[in-house]
């Protein structure tokens, strides 16, 4: 039988090192929140020069809202690494899997 994280994992298409940290629904406001997280010790691709292989310096926190899970509010929160690049120095990650324009999730402010 799939779990929620195998099923949420599997519609936003993630993969190593990305996983779902933790996910909760509130049926009294009708909301569902999904927490996203990268593995320990991770490097990734430098957003700016392609370079592969770059240790994550810190992360910030973002949050994402969907248009609607059937009729309820649904949010992603993830830890967005800031990786540290030997070329461009500290560099956010920005594309991410679950953004994009197809993706249906805006970045909440």
């Amino acid at each position: 039988m799939m779990k929620d994280f195998e099923l949420f994992q599997l519609a936003l298409g993630l993969q190593s090192p990305w996983f779902i940290s933790s996910s909760s629904f509130n049926a009294a406001q009708k909301r569902l929140d999904i927490r996203i997280d990268f593995e320990s010790g991770s490097t990734f691709s430098c957003p700016v020069c392609g370079h592969e292989g770059m240790k994550v310096n810190d992360a910030t926190e973002k949050t994402w809202r969907h248009l609607n899970f059937f009729q309820d509010e649904a949010y992603l929160t993830a830890r967005v690494p800031r990786i540290s690049c030997t070329y461009c120095g500290i560099v956010t990650l920005k594309s991410l899997p679950w953004t994009g324009k197809e993706s249906g999730f805006s970045l909440v402010i």
